[in-house]
Order: C-alpha cells, then structure tokens, then sequence
C-alpha cells in the first residue's frame, strides 16, 4: 500500500505553513529572529522532515541556509512543544489536516522550489469574502491560544500557593479564589455571540 505522506509534495507543506501563519515566504527566508517568523519557519522545517524524512542540509537550503543544524534544532523544538503543550499540538494537527485534506489549487498561498530557489504564488480564483472570513477565523484562533495560554499559566502560578510549607490558608479563602474566577469565567463565557437558528413559521 503506497504512503500518502510520500504523495505530499515539499511545496504543498510549504505553502500551507504559509498559508495558516498568513506570512511571506521570502520573510521566510530571511535570517530574522522574529517570533512570527522563527515559529512558521521552524514548523516547516519540522514537517519537511517529519513528512517527507528530508535530509537536515535540503531543508535549510529550502530557506536558503546553509547550517543543517538550524533544521535539527527546529525539528527537536518542535517536537518537544508538540509533547508538551496540546495547544501547540491542535495547531499542527490543523496545518496537516491542511496538507492532506485540502487540494493543493485551494491553498491560495503556493510555493515552488526549483533548484533552490523560491518563488510566492497568488491563487487567482480566491473568492475575496471567503478569504476575510478565513483570516478572521485564524487570527481568532491565534490569539485566543496566546491569551488562553496566558491565563492558563497564570493558574499554574496560583497553584504554587497550594505549598503548605511554604504558605498558610484557611479553606474559605480558598473558595473565595475560585468562586471568583469561576465568575469571571461565566462573565466571558456570556460575551460570545452564537447565531439563533431561526423557527421556521407560516
């Protein structure tokens, strides 16, 4: 039985990174230390070898490095999020789930690698509306992870209290805690707005 990673081409995994992070592939490219671009690059880097088993050294050449070892730390960095935040995991299980369920004429943003080289593609039959949903959809998603990993290590925080050699409290103080963030919670919950299915009527 033929693998389907082995159907998947470079580009296709490529342009999806792209695609989901909303970024430049020549940025890509480019040695920046910025976060929202180390993050997609080193994502890439993984998927091309996790997918595809490229070697070290064509993978940085597809981001016109030259040092394989920026590969192997990406891949190490990477796998290591994945184990560790479920967060992280969701959102390259949404990238896969792009990869291997999405034709690639869908992917609006393509890249072809020729020689080692680069080149960023517009998909031309991109329904404008249907792309302004899609990037309010993902820059939800992206933000709400960051502010919800936020809070949820500000909870982690909270529990070091519970160190009984180190901190004493009583247990009403306790419920006073999280009677408090249960309503702040319920109070956030309420500000999101669903749709009410209409009844159909004569």
């Amino acid at each position: 039985m033929t693998n389907q990673k082995s159907k998947v081409p470079a580009t296709k995994i490529v342009s999806a990174v792209v695609q989901f992070y909303k970024v430049s592939f020549k940025k890509l490219q480019k040695r920046s230390r910025k976060f929202k671009l180390v993050k997609p690059r080193q994502i890439a880097m993984y998927l091309l070898r996790e997918e595809l088993n490229k070697s070290y050294s064509s993978i940085v050449r597809v981001f016109k490095m030259r040092d394989h070892t920026l590969a192997m730390y990406a891949h190490e960095k990477v796998d290591k999020l994945i184990q560790s935040s479920p967060e992280f995991r969701a959102e390259i299980d949404e990238i896969k789930n792009l990869i291997y369920n999405t034709p690639l004429s869908k992917i609006p943003t393509q890249v072809t690698m020729q020689n080692d080289k680069a080149v960023r593609l517009r998909d031309d039959h991109e329904d404008p509306m249907e792309k302004r949903l899609d990037v309010k959809g993902e820059r939800f998603k992206r933000l709400a992870v960051y502010r919800t990993n936020e809070v949820l290590k500000r909870l982690k925080v909270l529990g070091n209290c519970a160190n009984r050699s180190a901190y004493s409290y009583r247990e009403d103080e306790i419920n006073k805690i999280f009677f408090e963030i249960e309503r702040q919670v319920k109070e956030v919950k309420a500000k999101f707005h669903f749709p009410k299915k209409r009844e159909f009527k004569l």
